[in-house]
C-alpha cells in the first residue's frame, strides 16, 4: 500500500526542516547569502576570518567549527481519512505476468491521528577548512537523529523515524559526509537537482531536496563583468536509489548501471538567486521477471526544475512607512517523467508501471511550490506556503482475454497551504507555531470508463522550539 501510509502525519515531516546550523552546504550559496557576496570576500589569514566559532585545528593548518541544531515539538495531524493506493496483476489469458492495475481507495487514519504527539530532530555538524595551491579544501559531517511518538494503526504508541535511507535507520544518521577541494566535491552532499528551500515554512512542501551520495563539480565564475553577480554551472553522478519510486507490483527496480546524471546552472547577485537543473534516471524493471519470465527492459527518466528567490527591504518598494521591514519570495516548479522521485511529493505513483509482456509505461508528473517570508523585525518573521502536484499512472492495453481489454489511467492531485510565525526570543533559540491544510483528490479511468474520484482535506499543525549554534 502506498499513499495514505506515506503521508501519514503530514506534520511529522518537520523533522525533515532546514539544513542545520553551522555550515551552508548549497553549492555555490544558499539564498540567505547570495553567490556573489559569499565569494567575493578576501581569503581570511586566520580563522576569524572565517566567522564566529571557527578555532585552529592543532598544527594541521585547518580551521574548524561544530555546530548543533535541535528542534522539539509537538504537532496535531486531523486527517481521519486518507487516500490509499494499492496495485494488482489480474490474471490474463495472455501474459503470464499479468495485467498490470491500481486501485485507490478510502483509507481510515483516526486511530493514528486522534492524539497530538512530541517529536524530536536533533543534529550535530563539523566543518574544516584549509587553503591550499588547489583552492579550498573543505571536510563537513552532519549527524542527525530525527522522529516522534506516533500511534500505529493499532492504536499503540511507537517511534517513527523520519530520516531512514532506503529503510535503514543506521544509513540515515549520516545526514551529510563530503569532502570538497576547489570545484570537485564527493560524499552524502545535497542533490544538485534541489533548489534551496521547499519554501520558507519549517515543514516540507510539494519541493525536492535529498541529500544523496555523490561526485559532483562546480565551475563558478565571480564578479561577472565587473558586477558583483556570479554564476556557476554543476554537474554530478548521484546515487538512483534515494529517488526509486517503486511498489514491487506495477514496479520493481532491478539491478541500476549507471548513477543519475544531474546537471545544475545558477545566477546570484545580491538580491536574487535563479537555479535550473536537470537529472537522468536510470529504469531497470525486474518485476515481469520475477513474476513470470517476462523480458526485463531498461530505459531512462527525466526530470528537470526551475527555481528563482528574490529578496527586498519594503521600503525601496513602497517608501519609509514600511520602515525597516524585509521580505523574500521564492518560486519553484518540477516536471518529471519516468522519475516522479525528483519532485519531492507524497508517495501517490510509482516511476512507471510494467506491462504483462515487459513493456515500461513511464508516469508524468509535476510539482511547484511558492512562499513569502516576511521579516518584521530582526528577530520575528512570518511565513506563507503554497504548493502543488499532480501525477498520471497509467498503463498500456492489454488483453486479460479475448475481446476483454484492460487499462487504466490514475490521476492524483494535491495542494498544501502552510503558514507560520517564529520569534527569536535569545540568539540560538527561537520557538515558533505552523498551521497547514491539505487537500488530495484521486480520479481513475478503467478500460475506458471514469470511476468516482475520492477526495481528501484535513488541517494539522504544531509549536515547536529550536536551539542551535
Amino acid at each position: 500500500m502506498r499513499g495514505a501510509k506515506a503521508r501519514l502525519g503530514a506534520i511529522a515531516a518537520i523533522c525533515a526542516l532546514a539544513p542545520a546550523a553551522g555550515f551552508a552546504a548549497e553549492v555555490p550559496a544558499a539564498p540567505d547569502k547570495p553567490a556573489s557576496a559569499a565569494h567575493n570576500q578576501a581569503k581570511p589569514t586566520d580563522c576569524a576570518g572565517y566567522g564566529a566559532g571557527f578555532f585552529k585545528l592543532g598544527d594541521t593548518g585547518f580551521c574548524a567549527r561544530a555546530g548543533y541544531d535541535v528542534m522539539g515539538f509537538v504537532a496535531k495531524d486531523f486527517a481521519t481519512h486518507d487516500i490509499g493506493l494499492v496495485g494488482q496483476r489480474l490474471p490474463s489469458s495472455s501474459y503470464l505476468a499479468g495485467v498490470p492495475i491500481l486501485y485507490y481507495y478510502d483509507k481510515n487514519f483516526s486511530k493514528q491521528t486522534n492524539a497530538p504527539y512530541p517529536g524530536v530532530d536533533a543534529q550535530v555538524n563539523f566543518v574544516a577548512i584549509r587553503q591550499t595551491d588547489l583552492g579550498e579544501l573543505i571536510g563537513y559531517v552532519n549527524v542527525r537523529a530525527a522522529g516522534q511518538f506516533q500511534k500505529d494503526e493499532s492504536g499503540g504508541w511507537g517511534y517513527v523515524s523520519n530520516n531512514s535511507v532506503n529503510g535503514s535507520i543506521a544509513e540515515g544518521l549520516v545526514d551529510q559526509a563530503w569532502i570538497r577541494l576547489g570545484g570537485l566535491e564527493m560524499g552524502i552532499q545535497p542533490s544538485m537537482f534541489g533548489f534551496a528551500r521547499w519554501g520558507y515554512s519549517i515543514s516540507p512542501g510539494y519541493s525536492s531536496l535529498v541529500n544523496t551520495p555523490a561526485v559532483s563539480y562546480t565551475y563558478r565564475v565571480d564578479n561577472v563583468a565587473g558586477s558583483n553577480n556570479s554564476v556557476s554551472a554543476s554537474i554530478a553522478l548521484e546515487d538512483p536509489s534515494r529517488r526509486d519510486m517503486e511498489d514491487g507490483v506495477l514496479a520493481d527496480y532491478g539491478r541500476t548501471y549507471w548513477p543519475d546524471v544531474v546537471a545544475q546552472a545558477r545566477f546570484g547577485t545580491p538580491n536574487l538567486l535563479l537555479h535550473i537543473g536537470g537529472a537522468l534516471h536510470e529504469i531497470h524493471d525486474v518485476a515481469a521477471w520475477d513474476c513470470c519470465g517476462s523480458p526485463d527492459h531498461t530505459l531512462w527518466g527525466a526530470a528537470a526544475t526551475a527555481g528563482g528567490e528574490y529578496r527586498f527591504k519594503w521600503s525601496n518598494l513602497v517608501g519609509p512607512a514600511a520602515g525597516e521591514t524585509y521580505g523574500r519570495f521564492l518560486l519553484q516548479v518540477a516536471a518529471a517523467r519516468g522519475a516522479i522521485g525528483y519532485l519531492g511529493i507524497p508517495f501517490f505513483a510509482t516511476d512507471y508501471v510494467v506491462g504483462g509482456d515487459g513493456d515500461v509505461k513511464l508516469t508524468t508528473g509535476y510539482s511547484a511550490v511558492a512562499s513569502y517570508e516576511h521579516l518584521w523585525t530582526p528577530t520575528v518573521k512570518s511565513s506563507i506556503t503554497y504548493s502543488i502536484f499532480d501525477t498520471s499512472e497509467a498503463s498500456d492495453m492489454e488483453m486479460l482475454g479475448p475481446d476483454e481489454p484492460m487499462w487504466f489511467d490514475v490521476k492524483v492531485r494535491g495542494s498544501l497551504l502552510q503558514g507560520g510565525v517564529e520569534d527569536m526570543i535569545q540568539p540560538g533559540l527561537t520557538v515558533g507555531a505552523e498551521a497547514g491544510y491539505t487537500w488530495t483528490t484521486a480520479t481513475g479511468i478503467y478500460a475506458g470508463a471514469s470511476a468516482a474520484p475520492l477526495n481528501v482535506a484535513f488541517p494539522n499543525v504544531a509549536a515547536y522550539v529550536r536551539k542551535f549554534f
